[in-house]
């Protein structure tokens, strides 16, 4: 009998926290590194990107976000940064893939893509991007 109930459960999926969540109910936690950097930014319309460059020393980005959504943040020196499910976005773009977007302050938002190409800085102030990359 407890086999036959077990059975009937088990179909049922995983009814922990967070399965309405950001991400599924799931745990994200991963570590990247980005070695060449470009600037974009907005010339009358139209979006210019400068040459891409070498970054003098590796741009570090470490992820965690626990399964009930409650995120920590490393960006490069600054960290850890904390948020809750609410503060930040995850989102899925048709270019780049599913990403995370956090807030640092009032003006600036960082987008970490989950395949670890790519990760931007958008400075909404001097209306400046920063593309960070894995490889160029």
């Amino acid at each position: 009998m407890m086999a036959l109930l077990a059975l009937a459960f088990a179909g049922c999926g995983d009814w922990g926290v967070g399965d309405d969540g950001y991400y599924g109910g799931r745990q994200f936690n991963e570590r990247f590194h980005y070695y060449y950097g470009q600037e974009c930014y907005y010339d009358f319309g139209d979006y210019v990107c400068a040459s891409a460059y070498s970054l003098s020393s590796v741009l570090n980005i470490a992820v965690r976000v626990e399964p009930d959504g409650f995120a920590t943040l490393y960006y490069d020196d600054q960290g850890p940064l904390y948020y809750y499910e609410d503060e930040y976005v995850y989102g899925y773009d048709a270019h780049y893939g599913d990403y995370f977007q956090f807030g640092l302050n009032s003006d600036d938002v960082l987008t970490v893509y989950l395949d670890g190409l790519e990760a931007v800085y958008s400075d909404s102030w001097n209306g400046v991007e920063y593309h960070y990359y894995y490889d160029f």
